[in-house]
């Protein structure tokens, strides 16, 4: 908590005209959305694409504001004015909430694919030695809670308010995804991480960053500016945007990760990769250890790998190898719906989607893939045809359906897909997902093998005339008569 003199001392190097207090009240929290506004709060008038922060300053005193921050005039008590709230907000932040990631162990987790599966992992190894709080694509939970993601990566200030309700919460590790828009967009700010792991990068996201260079340099952020003095980047060096990333890190404490170079400092030894999980041997300080993986997949043996390296430097090898076998299980992530040949993952991306493809391929027991999928509207079009060529390439039967169009023409989203598809291609277009989803059930062979992409966990779908519910996994059950 925050007294108000101590935060008119704070943010007076940014302002136009603020007021003087005289008392040292206490303040409870910064927000820049007016219905969270409670007494106590600062309310900070951010300018977004929709809608003006000022548009709400009798709102956000009238529930009690202590003060709120904007660049307009306004003859308001205790408004403060300057001339730029981000470059406010952002300075003031760290010092409202008295820097709580110096006060939790931090660990960030970045790449294209894996970095859901890879939090989820590092909590089920440290979870016995540690109260930890996972921020993440799917939900963000701590002590009992879970809440409902906006964002993989929360805004500025919602990621400070949740980092010190954790810390006020008994957390001592926080387990985070962090995302390329945030770090492009500093969400995240002058947050410092004890260890930062690097999973992969592939094609996505160019839609908003224009350039793949530009995205790898996002990325790279986590790791050229937040990484605690002493902390540890953990590479995958067998991604090719890994290994430039590693050599670009000189003089930053590293655990590099490779099945291919044997001086990495955790080596991986594949010795059997099944639907139940893998066998594998890791090498790491100069200890090799034959470990099971529950999960499905080459990609999740590197994503254990990350998840470790990063659990060891807190709890030790010995623990974090003992606990690598425990069960663990990634809501849409190549997820097994029942006992049948059905899966849902959230692959959208090429890559993803051929790694997935590839997985069920080299299991060597199923007769034939039958993947449903489509891609994101307002998204980066031009990785569509790559996906449907990447469908048609390893896949036998391929139903192209809607994912979220948003405001896009469904047709236009298919017809880009289909671009990528040889004429000669087995391909069916069903726009109803439901309806895909229960095409793919009925033909389905007995020793055949579905696979629902794109979505995975999300329990909606975003069309021009908004957001409904909808689950792969309900409809998969329904067709599959399970409901």
């Amino acid at each position: 908590m925050m007294k108000t003199t101590d935060f008119i001392d704070v943010i007076s190097k940014f302002t136009v005209c603020s007021p003087v207090s005289d008392k040292s009240a206490g303040l409870e929290k910064i927000t820049a959305d007016s219905r969270e506004v409670a007494p106590g709060s600062v309310f900070f008038c951010i300018k977004g694409q929709n809608s003006d922060g000022h548009d709400f300053i009798d709102a956000a005193f009238e529930k009690g504001a202590e003060f709120v921050v904007g660049e307009k005039e306004c003859g308001k008590k205790n408004y403060i004015r300057v001339d730029s709230v981000k470059d406010a907000l952002r300075a003031v932040l760290p010092v409202f909430y008295d820097e709580p990631d110096r006060k939790m162990k931090m660990i960030g987790v970045t790449g294209t694919n894996g970095k859901t599966s890879t939090t989820f992992i590092v909590e089920n190894i440290l979870r016995d030695d540690l109260s930890c709080g996972v921020i993440g694509t799917l939900n963000y939970k701590y002590a009992g809670k879970l809440i409902p993601a906006q964002n993989t990566t929360p805004l500025n200030w919602k990621w400070y308010s949740l980092l010190d309700d954790m810390r006020k919460s008994g957390v001592d590790a926080v387990i985070s995804e962090v995302s390329s828009h945030a770090l492009a967009e500093n969400r995240i700010e002058k947050t410092m991480f004890d260890a930062a792991i690097f999973t992969n990068l592939t094609r996505d996201h160019l839609d908003f960053h224009k350039t793949f260079e530009n995205y790898y340099q996002a990325k790279k952020k986590l790791f050229s500016e937040h990484l605690k003095s002493g902390g540890t980047a953990i590479i995958n060096i067998d991604d090719e945007a890994g290994k430039r990333l590693s050599e670009e890190l000189a003089g930053v404490r590293q655990i590099r990760i490779s099945e291919k170079d044997n001086s990495a400092e955790l080596f991986i030894k594949t010795e059997r990769i099944g639907d139940d999980g893998s066998e594998v041997v890791f090498t790491f300080g100069g200890i090799s250890r034959k470990v099971k993986i529950p999960l499905v997949g080459n990609f999740n043996i590197y994503n254990t790998a990350g998840a470790f390296a990063a659990s060891a430097l807190f709890i030790g090898a010995e623990k974090a190898f003992g606990r690598i076998g425990n069960n663990v299980s990634v809501p849409g992530r190549l997820e097994k719906v029942g006992k049948h040949a059905v899966y849902i993952d959230y692959a959208h991306t090429p890559d993803a989607m051929e790694n997935v493809l590839l997985t069920l391929r080299k299991l060597g027991i199923y007769e034939k893939i039958i993947i449903v999928f489509g891609a994101g509207g307002d998204r980066d079009s031009g990785k569509r045809p790559i996906m449907g060529e990447t469908a048609c390439r390893f896949a036998d039967r391929i139903i192209v359906t809607d994912d979220n169009p948003r405001t896009e023409d469904p047709e236009k989203i298919i017809a880009d897909i289909l671009a990528g598809c040889p004429k000669d291609a087995d391909v069916t277009v069903i726009n109803d997902r439901a309806e895909a989803i229960k095409k793919a059930v009925e033909i389905k062979g007995k020793n055949d093998v579905v696979l629902i992409a794109g979505k995975g966990a999300e329990n909606y779908q975003i069309t021009k005339s908004g957001k409904k519910f909808f689950s792969d996994r309900l409809e998969a059950e329904k067709s599959l008569g399970e409901v």
